[in-house]
C-alpha cells in the first residue's frame, strides 16, 4: 500500500491533529515526507528520524503510531497516525430467544478481531420479503442486538443480516432461523436448597424473569445435583412446579444443585444451568 504525504506552506501547531492511514496487517506502506531538502519522518517525535520516506513493507499492530514529518530545521509539518488492523470479517452470529415470542436476542463476534473501530448494522426479514427492519442494539453493546415481531410458526425462516464496516472495508453475514427452534430461556432464579428431613434436600427457584410469557408458554424444569468433592451429576425431572425433594442423600453431606428451564413442549433447547448452590444434608 502506497499513501502520500503532501506538502505544507506553514508549519504545523503541535495540537493540530494527526491524519489518519489504516492499513491491513502485512501490507506494504510507502509516505513521503514533502518538507523539502533534509524532511524527515520521526516515530512518536523521538529520534532516530526515519528518512525522508516512510517506508513499511510488512506493516505489524506494532508499528501503529504517530509519524512526523520535520523540516531539515525541525519544523513540524505533517502528522500521520498510522493505525494497522484488518477488514472486517464475516461476522460469526448466534441468536436464541429468551421470552418466546415476544423477542429475539443476536450476538456475534468476529475472528481475527478487526482492531481498528467497526460499525455494525443488523436488519431482519422474513425470507424474500421486503419489509425489512431493523435489530436494535443494546445499550452499550455494540455486538448485541435485540429484535422484536418475528412472526410465530411461519414456514418460512427468519433473515438476520449483520453488516461490519469499519476504514479497511466491509463484511456481511446471512443467518436464516426458524423462531420455534431457538427458543433458550434464561437459566431459573432464585435457587435455595433447604434441608427438611434426614436424607432430603428442598430445592426451590422462580421462573427466569426475563421470560414474561409463563401463562401462555409455561415452562418445566430439571434438577442437576452432586455431591461435594465427586464430579459425577445426577439430573431429575422434567417438573412443572418450581419445587420438588431429593430423596436417599448421605447425612452430614453437602451437595450442589443447579436448575435449567425449557419450553414446556420442547422447543428450542434448554436454558443454560443456573449457578450452583450448596446445602448440607442433616446428620442423623
Amino acid at each position: 500500500m502506497r499513501a502520500a504525504c503532501t506538502g505544507a506552506a506553514h508549519p504545523l501547531e503541535d495540537d493540530q491533529p494527526a491524519a489518519d492511514l489504516y492499513v491491513v496487517v502485512g501490507s506494504a506502506v510507502s509516505v513521503r515526507c514533502e518538507a523539502g531538502t533534509g524532511a524527515e519522518w520521526r516515530r512518536n517525535g523521538t529520534e532516530p528520524p526515519l528518512g525522508v520516506v516512510l517506508k513499511l513493507d510488512n506493516v505489524s499492530l506494532e508499528d501503529g503510531g504517530l509519524y512526523t514529518c520535520h523540516t531539515a530545521g525541525g519544523d513540524l509539518r505533517r502528522k500521520l497516525s498510522l493505525q494497522p488492523g484488518y477488514p472486517p470479517s464475516p461476522p460469526k452470529v448466534h441468536c436464541w430467544s429468551p421470552n418466546y415470542p415476544l423477542s429475539v436476542m443476536c450476538s456475534w463476534n468476529e475472528e481475527p478481531e478487526p482492531i481498528l473501530p467497526t460499525n455494525y448494522t443488523a436488519t431482519y426479514s422474513l425470507e424474500n420479503s421486503a419489509d425489512v427492519r431493523p435489530c436494535h442494539s443494546t445499550t452499550g453493546q455494540s455486538r448485541v442486538c435485540l429484535l422484536r415481531g418475528a412472526e410465530l410458526f411461519s414456514i418460512k425462516p427468519h433473515i438476520l443480516n449483520v453488516t461490519a464496516i469499519n476504514p479497511l472495508g466491509s463484511s456481511t453475514r446471512l443467518l436464516p432461523f426458524v423462531l420455534e427452534d431457538i427458543v433458550k430461556p434464561d437459566p431459573p432464579m432464585e435457587v435455595r436448597a433447604v434441608p427438611v428431613m434426614t436424607k432430603q434436600l428442598v430445592v426451590e427457584w422462580s421462573p427466569p424473569a426475563s421470560w414474561s410469557t409463563l401463562v401462555h408458554f409455561p415452562l418445566k424444569y430439571r434438577v442437576r445435583y452432586r455431591l461435594d468433592g465427586e464430579d459425577i451429576s445426577r439430573t431429575l425431572g422434567p417438573y412443572e412446579s418450581t419445587r420438588m425433594v431429593l430423596k436417599g442423600l448421605r447425612p452430614g453431606k453437602t451437595y450442589h444443585v443447579q436448575v435449567s428451564a425449557q419450553e414446556l413442549l420442547d422447543l428450542g433447547q434448554s436454558s443454560d444451568w443456573s449457578a450452583p448452590v450448596s446445602a448440607t444434608v442433616s446428620p442423623q
